[in-house]
């Protein structure tokens, strides 16, 4: 028997099994990629839900910072509305959003209600530590949603010369910040 007459059956049973595996590994493929434009759009939706519940808390936060005619019940009753809004729509949307930065964003708000009985000293110290908390939380969902990559990719893509006095005083105080 010559070689080149088995050749062709040769091919033709190892094809059939290629033909099957890599059939199965594109299939595969595209129902991942079908599936993931549908998580994505879910988990966009939990994250923008988190931000909303967290902008609601550092209302409701604001409240409790800048009003000193609030007794402690009520600081600690509007506080615990806040964490509860949060904690809620975190558990809530578990599936979707990541379990530590929905730990942070449920303690954000813990101690606001302590704050009328520090000194002053203390006071700033806290709001300093709050403010760059809720500055991170804010940061940290953005990137999770993938919302920071994506404004990023859109930046890079228009090169927009977004400036103005008031836009480059804030990028200075980010700088100084170290953001």
């Amino acid at each position: 028997m010559e070689w080149h007459n088995i050749i062709g059956p040769i091919l033709g049973m190892l094809g059939v099994p290629i033909g099957l595996l890599l059939g199965e590994y594109l299939r595969r493929q595209r129902r991942t990629e079908q599936f993931a434009a549908m998580i994505f759009t879910n988990r966009l939706e939990a994250y923008d839900g988190l931000l909303s519940v967290v902008n609601e808390g550092s209302s409701i936060a604001g409240e409790v910072i800048d009003n000193p005619e609030l007794s402690q019940d009520e600081r600690h009753t509007l506080i615990s509305s806040a964490i509860g809004l949060v904690a809620a729509h975190a558990n809530q949307k578990a599936l979707y959003i990541d379990g530590e930065l929905g730990a942070h964003c449920t303690a954000l708000f813990m101690g606001i209600e302590d704050l009328a009985a520090l000194s002053e000293n203390e006071q700033t110290s806290f709001l300093t530590n709050y403010y760059k908390q809720l500055r991170e939380a804010k940061r940290m969902i953005a990137e999770d949603a993938g919302v920071a990559q994506i404004n990023k990719l859109f930046q890079d893509i228009n090169s927009p010369r977004i400036t103005s006095p008031v836009i480059d005083r804030i990028r200075e105080l980010k700088h100084i910040q170290g953001d």
